[in-house]
């Protein structure tokens, strides 16, 4: 305990130096436990079986764990008694025969303190115990009683000639005689101990018990049962099927059978006559659709049989009242041709049309259309079936914003579309899935393209639409300096004047959600153009010239 107490202290003091060095503050945990024998800490999972002071750092959160440990032992204390009294009373218990005896003083539950344990070996010169051993044949007589069954018997007589007791204990076996009577019907012969009986008669064996002298007879009465099985004679045409087999040939043959009334198994035999078809085989060659209906035709009457699968059949002509063959066999080679069914699956967007029959769908039909092939010569068609589905595609009405421009402004474009689609601009080399469009800083004419997109998750599907529009950036409304391309007058009525220095290959007209309206070709130097029909607004004009040039102009049209 001492020893304990200095580890205890020495851990103590030399905490503060390890949590100096490490410069942590760490929590600390002490543990003071007392056990008996051993004690496992669950700090660290070890078994100690003596005083210890340990310590232990979790490496999770840096607790220091101080286990003060102290380990008890069982207290065992030895007695031996000899004397010449009849009986000794030990600890509150009165022994009245020589023996080992035991008592143990329970510890308080966690306590930590062991069990005391207090043994005696007492030793009663004066009290007299016999042991017997017996087996009796159905009864036994001790000490004046009739024991009739096995057990553990004890008694007790008083000894006045040393004041005493004297014990008798008696370990009894009764054995009781058997006689058993057996009743038995067999098939054959029968088994029966070391001896094997053939004959119906009654039969008596003893057994002999040496040990307890008791005899066990056995009676029996026993009955042989022969079954005689009477030979069977029977024809067959070719073949003949009997009891599961086949047989082919002529000859006497045996199978195991059970008698339903004795179970008795027996081998029963059967004298077979098996006759040969007297005439050539016949053939028949069958072809047609689906199935075919063959007629077998014979002395005793018509069967019809069915085929629906190419197959060779064959079956044997028999008169079954004599047993004899007045036909061959007949061989049918059965060919099928089969009606063809197929399913074509489909999915399109907004219409489709089936190649089979040139209807055009604009909706998923109730149920699936069809199309039946001509028949063939067997008289099979084919029928095709088609799972058709059509999704809707989305729809953009305009491409709205500002997309008429001036050199360095930013160009802002948006759809209008149908409710749910997803966005793909294209412009030059670049890409935005943006519901806006926006480009900054805009130089020059740019072509943008619009996907628009409707996801069919459930189909794996999708519809798309797709718009075109140029970005169009003017210099300014009257001609620009230095090109030689001049409209007037502008803005115009309806009739507008183009004049250019270089012969015009092209002109293309734009209203202002950048759809074109208007395409002329080869117009020279000079031309007129009626834009009467036009409503008023802002347009804009691309002018392709002669030389591969590209002019872009601004109009208004007033009414």
């Amino acid at each position: 305990m001492k020893k304990a107490l200095l580890s205890l202290l020495l851990a103590v003091a030399i905490m503060p130096l390890a949590l100096a060095q490490d410069n942590t503050q760490r929590t600390i945990v002490t543990n003071n436990s007392t056990a008996c024998g051993t004690f496992t800490w669950t700090a660290n999972g070890q078994t100690y079986t003596s005083d210890t002071v340990v310590h232990y750092i979790n490496p999770t959160d840096d607790t220091l764990f101080v286990l003060n440990l102290t380990i008890n032992h069982p207290y065992i204390n030895n007695e031996t008694v000899y004397g010449t009294r009849c009986t000794f009373t030990w600890r509150g218990t009165e022994y009245l025969l020589s023996g080992l005896y035991s008592d143990t003083v329970d510890a308080a539950v966690g306590s930590g303190e062991c069990d005391s344990i207090y043994n005696l070996n007492l030793t009663l010169s004066s009290t007299e115990t016999d042991y017997d051993t017996v087996h009796a044949c159905g009864y036994y007589i001790w000490l004046g009683d009739t024991l009739t069954a096995s057990g553990n018997y004890f008694d007790s007589i008083y000894n006045p000639s040393n004041n005493c007791m004297h014990y008798d204990r008696l370990n009894l076996s009764i054995v009781t005689t058997i006689n058993t009577n057996l009743q038995v019907s067999n098939c054959g012969d029968y088994h029966w101990f070391d001896t094997i009986l053939t004959t119906t008669g009654n039969y008596t064996h003893l057994y002999e018990d040496t040990v307890s002298g008791c005899d066990t007879l056995y009676n029996l009465n026993l009955t042989i049962v022969v079954d005689s099985a009477a030979m069977i004679k029977d024809s067959a045409c070719a073949s003949k099927t009997w009891r599961g087999n086949t047989y082919t040939e002529s000859g006497v043959y045996f199978v195991l059978d059970t008698n339903a009334t004795t179970h008795c198994v027996t081998y029963r035999p059967i004298t077979l006559n098996i006759k040969t078809p007297r005439t050539p085989e016949s053939d028949h060659v069958l072809e047609g659709c689906n199935s075919i209906l063959f007629t077998i035709n014979s002395l005793t009457g018509s069967t019809t049989k069915r085929f629906t699968e190419n197959t060779d059949f064959d079956t044997v002509l028999i008169d079954r009242r004599y047993a004899r063959c007045y036909d061959s066999a007949i061989h049918v080679h059965v060919t099928i041709h089969k009606s063809g069914r197929d399913t074509t699956h489909v999915i399109a967007c907004d219409n489709y049309t089936w190649p089979l029959n040139g209807a055009t769908y604009y909706a998923t039909p109730t149920k699936y259309p069809s199309y039946a092939f001509a028949t063939d010569t067997f008289g099979c068609d084919s029928l095709m079936l088609l799972d058709l589905t059509i999704k809707k595609s989305p729809v953009i009405t305009a491409i709205r914003g500002e997309w008429h421009l001036n050199q360095g402004e930013t160009a802002k474009l948006y759809p209008v579309c149908t409710s749910g689609a997803t966005f793909k601009w294209t412009y030059g080399n670049q890409t935005s899935t943006e519901d806006t469009l926006i480009i900054p800083n805009v130089q020059g004419n740019i072509d943008v393209a619009l996907q628009a997109t409707l996801n069919y998750p459930a189909n794996n599907f999708a519809c798309h639409d797709t718009s075109w529009i140029t970005i169009v950036t003017f210099v300014g409304i009257n001609d620009v300096e230095g090109t030689n391309v001049s409209l007037y007058p502008n803005p115009t009525v309806g009739q507008l004047n183009i004049e250019s220095a270089e012969a015009i290959n092209q002109v293309a007209i734009f209203n202002a959600l950048g759809q074109q309206i208007l395409l002329n070709n080869n117009l020279g130097n000079k031309a007129v153009m009626d834009l009467t029909n036009l409503p008023k607004g802002s347009y804009s004009m691309r002018l392709t010239l002669q030389n591969g040039e590209t002019i872009i102009r601004k109009f208004i049209i007033t009414k």
